[in-house]
């Protein structure tokens, strides 16, 4: 039976949404042109190429492999499913990070197994060989985690990971790196060196393209020939290829964007530590965390406060069951507007226009 662990959504309206972790910038017009022309030539009657190789094709090349080393998915989610249904059994424990993305319970649960939870101790990072010794202790049949964390923006660095990867040299160690341009750091690179290591990307964020659900599974050929073998039939339509290749060939501006979210990361980050400055200040209750993605993690007892003062002026983050909350890095004119918000919600005053 499926435990009841919540539904994941992102609301789709016309409110500024910042829950969700999207790009706040879509496709130039240059690219919605060239979209369209490819497009109107598609065969709506006929079946997309199942193993999406033009489409893989594109993607190694960015990261600097070969289409043998990549397994396309309808989003991330589907590869991460596809990993964990193939290397857990009932009553099996995967290891995590908590907090970490949802869908790891969710997939976890749908096969049968229990979620193994280690704490993100976010003033003092994680304690790596505690990390492993929790999944030795629980005989984890699976390790997997965000890299950089969502929803903490807390990353682990490359030789950490690499520690978890020989500690479990017999099991795999999936690394979803959902953020990574964001970071910078990646473990792509030592896919040849570790037979357990898997790595999921996705095409939602960075680039800009959560609406086609577009996501890759990256390993060594073996791992990939092993797995692809239970991948869903045609599980990526035409379109979704289609718009996905014609936007990759644009890093340029891809590039750009990201300096850019990068940029206003910063900032707004910067301006959140002024108002947990001024809050400490007057005994009142807020923390705000360093990020390496597109988005930062706050917790405060006056969360609900907050909340509101977003949702009365049609704003949008992620609201977590505890004390925390996550802000999506918007447009400069979005993350002004929720600074000041913030500020007005904890120490009154007019709201700026």
């Amino acid at each position: 039976m499926i435990k009841d662990i919540g539904v994941y959504s992102v609301n789709n309206d016309e409110k500024i949404r910042l829950n969700g972790n999207e790009n706040p910038v879509d496709c130039s017009e240059e690219e919605i042109k060239n979209i369209i022309s490819k497009l109107i030539k598609l065969e709506l009657n006929r079946y997309p190429n199942t193993d999406g190789d033009k489409l893989r094709e594109a993607y190694a090349s960015i990261v600097g492999l070969t289409k043998e080393n990549l397994i396309i998915g309808n989003g991330s989610d589907e590869m991460i499913n596809l990993v964990i249904s193939k290397n857990i059994s009932k009553g099996d424990k995967v290891l995590t990070l908590t907090p970490d993305f949802v869908m790891y319970d969710f997939y976890t649960d749908l096969n049968d197994g229990k979620l193994i939870k280690y704490d993100i101790d976010l003033e003092n990072g994680v304690d790596i060989d505690n990390f492993i010794n929790k999944g030795v202790e629980e005989n984890a049949k699976l390790v997997i985690f965000s890299n950089p964390n969502n929803p903490t923006g807390y990353e682990f660095k490359i030789d950490e990971i690499k520690k978890v990867l020989n500690a479990f040299r017999d099991k795999v160690v999936l690394v979803d790196e959902a953020y990574f341009e964001f970071y910078g750091e990646t473990m792509v690179p030592f896919i040849n060196e570790y037979d357990n290591l898997i790595v999921t990307r996705t095409l939602s964020k960075a680039w800009g393209l959560a609406a086609i659900r577009v996501g890759f599974l990256i390993s060594k050929v073996g791992n990939i020939k092993k797995l692809e073998k239970y991948k869903t039939p045609y599980n990526v339509n035409s379109i979704s290829q289609e718009i996905a290749i014609e936007v990759l060939k644009n890093e340029k501006r891809f590039k750009e964007n990201l300096d850019m979210i990068i940029e206003e990361r910063e900032n707004l980050y910067n301006s959140l530590l002024d108002i947990q400055e001024k809050a400490n200040e007057k005994d009142i209750d807020i923390k705000f965390y360093k990020s390496k993605a597109n988005f930062i993690y706050g917790r405060s007892k006056e969360k609900e406060k907050i909340i509101n003062a977003l949702n009365n002026n049609d704003i949008i983050i992620r609201n977590f069951n505890d004390d925390g909350f996550r802000i999506t890095v918007g447009l400069s004119s979005e993350n002004k507007k929720v600074l000041d918000l913030i500020d007005k919600a904890l120490f009154g005053g007019e709201i700026c226009e």
